[in-house]
C-alpha cells in the first residue's frame, strides 16, 4: 500500500470534513471503513491521519474525541465506537 504524504494526508482530512460538513456541521463521524479501507490510508499513517484531522477540526472549534472515548451530544451520553476513528462535535 502506498504511503501518502502528509500534503496528500491533509488533502483527503480537508475533503472528507468538505463532506461531513454537507450531512451536518455540528457532528462530523469518521469511520474505520472509509478513511482506511475506502481511501488507502495505511495502518501505518492512521496516528498522523488523527493527529492532523484533530489539529484542523480543533481550529475550526471542533471537539474531537477519539475511539473509545464518551461524549455527550443533545443530552445523549455516547461512546465512540469500535468501527469509528473519531467524532468531531461543533463548538458552542
Amino acid at each position: 500500500m502506498k504511503i501518502l504524504t502528509e500534503k496528500e494526508l491533509m488533502c483527503l482530512i480537508d475533503k472528507l470534513v468538505e463532506e461531513k460538513l454537507e450531512i451536518d456541521e455540528n457532528f462530523l463521524r469518521f469511520t474505520y471503513y472509509e478513511v482506511m479501507v475506502k481511501n488507502k490510508v495505511s495502518n501505518q499513517q492512521e496516528g498522523e491521519f488523527l493527529r492532523l484531522a484533530k489539529n484542523k477540526l480543533n481550529n475550526m472549534r471542533y471537539t474531537v474525541y477519539f475511539q473509545d472515548q464518551q461524549f455527550i451530544y443533545n443530552e445523549a451520553k455516547m461512546r465512540v465506537q469500535p468501527n469509528e476513528l473519531l467524532i468531531a462535535i461543533k463548538e458552542r
